[in-house]
């Protein structure tokens, strides 16, 4: 986990690091898988700088992972799954208006049907992120619904809500796991593009890394090994990333 200057380069500084399992859970019981072992450590994080507000990673978090990050008040950034299919979310009524409101690439969409019977989502603008504190953090968009009657705007959960997580007897399954298909940054908007750079560019400090050995292969035998091999290189990283920020904030 790393954070750097946006104005500094090499400015890049390890924050925590963690070892994970990739073997069967019998065969290696003692680590989490790697969605798991990063919401701790982004939790381990937080506890130690509060100032942290957002936090982009890759496909290996889903909405289980992101929910308890986002009720810790950040705002949690990956690219959308795919295969997900659109999912009905509400039927919002106003006077004589109706709008059938579904979630479709990560967002608020409004579900239209031509005379040929071909169904569109079109997505929804959205006003405003808003966020609200509380013993769970809880965010908000506000979309605006265009109508030839008038415009509506309304407001939307997306983080987990108590009716989320309850579990519906037909299917024996969590009612609708909101943040595995209501992200609070669409991937496919200005802001999204935006932080998907981020994080293609913290996989650079992952290949300086490889790049240290021959073959790119770390020279340990386990994962315990490897990851004090890991600490060293953090080490060297952190202590090169302060001598070039101090040299910048003092030109």
């Amino acid at each position: 986990m790393t954070v750097r200057l946006g104005n500094i380069p090499h400015s890049r500084v390890i924050l925590g690091i963690e070892s994970i399992r990739h073997k069967s859970a019998t065969r290696d019981p003692h680590r989490d898988d790697e969605g798991t072992a990063f919401v701790k450590l982004a939790r381990y994080v937080l506890g130690r700088a509060p100032g942290l507000r957002a936090i982009t990673y890759d496909t290996a978090l889903r909405g289980s992972h992101r929910a308890p990050l986002i009720a810790d008040g950040l705002v949690v950034f990956t690219t959308q799954h795919g295969g997900l299919a659109p999912e009905s979310l509400q039927r919002f009524e106003d006077g004589p208006c109706r709008h059938d409101l579904y979630v479709a690439e990560g967002r608020v969409c409004k579900r239209l049907i031509t005379d040929d019977g071909t169904t569109h989502y079109t997505p929804l603008p959205v006003e405003e992120l808003e966020r609200r504190e509380s013993k769970r953090t809880r965010f908000y968009h506000r979309p605006t619904i265009p109508c030839r009657v008038k415009n509506h705007t309304l407001r939307i959960r997306v983080d987990e809500t108590p009716e989320d997580r309850e579990i519906d007897p037909s299917t024996k399954r969590q009612r609708f796991n909101r943040t595995e298909h209501l992200r609070q940054l669409p991937p496919d908007t200005h802001a999204g593009r935006r932080l998907k750079g981020f994080r293609q560019d913290s996989e650079s400090q992952h290949s300086r890394f490889d790049q240290s050995y021959p073959h790119k292969r770390v020279p340990a035998y386990g994962a315990d090994a490897a990851l004090l091999i890991y600490i060293g290189y953090a080490w060297l990283s952190n202590s090169a990333a302060r001598a070039k920020i101090t040299h910048a904030l003092a030109a």
